[in-house]
């Protein structure tokens, strides 16, 4: 792609991007247009990560750089990069910033170095926008005091792996696993960018490498900062869980809860371990405790895809009918709040298995009609219905 050097062309040409506010500069995919515009101009360079079908990205797009308030902030402060993560082929920033959630946003100095970061954004409406602000605060106050994560260089240009290059760009996914460990056996350097960002991205290694990360927390902390460090702390604390769960491990289990104990905040320790309990409980198909414990955490936790999650998990693998039953009344308040496909789906399989049969069946049709209505694949749903028998 031919680069642009009259700045005089640039200057129509972003304004066109802006859209919605005049102060809003957005540059669409290309890294080095944004970097001149980020050091003419003086400011910071915002990197919105994002892909066409991440629904989470779309309502950024629409709360924060489509609002005229809210865009026009960031645009006396900020140039903004939109970035296709899956159109990635030339400047290699998700190598770089080892992305593999979305939204992520970036924001880097006029010398490229990173400032802040966040992934997600925690929250929705104006909690979304709260959230967005106190990122872009922090960022400007590291900014007025020259503060920067250093382990993260201004280069795009590193040694990194073919294994991560093609399982980033997924033109070869096979035997990831092997060849992760495979690279940790054949390097004894954990601590620079390039293992780091394989580090984060891999969400941990193996038992040597997460082993050595763990001692060293602080040397990391102050290379990379608390956010990715403390993201793969927990990755490390999750896969314990998860493999203990995996055998149904008692032992492995208590180890996992000393393991979060001992490197995670108390209130996050204890909160992963009540989570992982329930998980637990349902592995040793301990009905009736794992609806116990979820409902001690459903009074804080009450995010209705959670529970419609647990609740799918109840149909396929309990037996309980007093589990069976109060899942069935939970699904039908969430039906009343979102009748969605999926929910419908659960909702109706739920009554047939604690004998409302016929009601069960024209909950059914309705889900499918309602899939149908958006596009997606009933089948299952079809299937299901045909092997009811009514």
């Amino acid at each position: 792609m031919k680069k642009l050097t009259i700045f005089s062309f640039l200057i129509p040409f972003f304004c066109i991007q802006a859209g919605f506010s005049q102060n809003l500069t957005i540059v669409e995919q290309d890294y080095d247009k944004a970097k001149l515009l980020s050091r003419q101009e003086q400011k910071p360079l915002l990197i919105d990560f994002y892909t066409t079908w991440c629904g989470p990205c779309k309502e950024l797009d629409q709360v924060i750089f489509k609002d005229p308030v809210i865009a026009g902030e960031i645009g006396k402060q900020f140039i903004v990069l939109k970035y296709d993560a899956e159109k990635d082929s030339t400047f290699k920033l998700s190598l770089k910033y080892h992305i593999n959630s979305y939204p992520t946003t970036l924001i880097l100095n006029t010398d490229q170095m990173l400032l802040n970061r966040m992934y997600g954004f925690g929250n929705s409406g104006l909690g979304l926008v709260e959230n967005y602000r106190e990122l872009l605060k922090k960022a400007m106050l590291n900014n007025a005091a020259n503060r920067y994560i250093t382990g993260v260089s201004n280069t795009t240009d590193l040694p990194y792996p073919q294994f991560y290059k093609d399982y980033v760009y997924r033109v070869n996914t096979k035997n990831i696993d092997d060849k992760v460990k495979d690279y940790w056996e054949h390097t004894d350097d954990y601590l620079s960018e390039v293992p780091f960002a394989i580090l984060c991205y891999f969400q941990g290694g193996t038992s040597t490498v997460n082993n050595f990360f763990l001692a060293n927390r602080k040397k990391y902390e102050a290379l990379y900062g608390e956010l990715d460090v403390l993201f793969v702390t927990t990755m490390i604390v999750n896969e314990k869980f998860f493999a203990a769960i995996k055998l149904k491990d008692r032992g492995a289990f208590a180890s996992a809860i000393a393991l979060a104990k001992a490197n995670l905040a108390p209130v996050v320790a204890i909160d992963m371990a009540g989570m992982m309990e329930e998980r637990m409980l349902q592995s040793e198909n301990r009905w009736p405790e794992a609806m116990r414990q979820f409902s001690l955490r459903k009074k804080e936790y009450k995010s209705d895809e959670s529970v419609a999650a647990f609740c799918w998990n109840v149909y396929e693998h309990s037996t309980d009918q007093n589990t069976l039953k109060q899942c069935t009344k939970w699904m039908q308040a969430i039906t009343g709040r979102i009748p969605r496909y999926d929910v419908l789906d659960t909702y109706a399989r739920l009554l047939f298995k604690t004998g409302h049969k016929k009601q069960a069946i024209n909950i059914m049709k309705r889900a499918i009609k309602m899939g149908q209505l958006k596009q997606e694949d009933v089948k299952s749903s079809e299937e299901w219905l045909k092997k009811s028998g009514l």
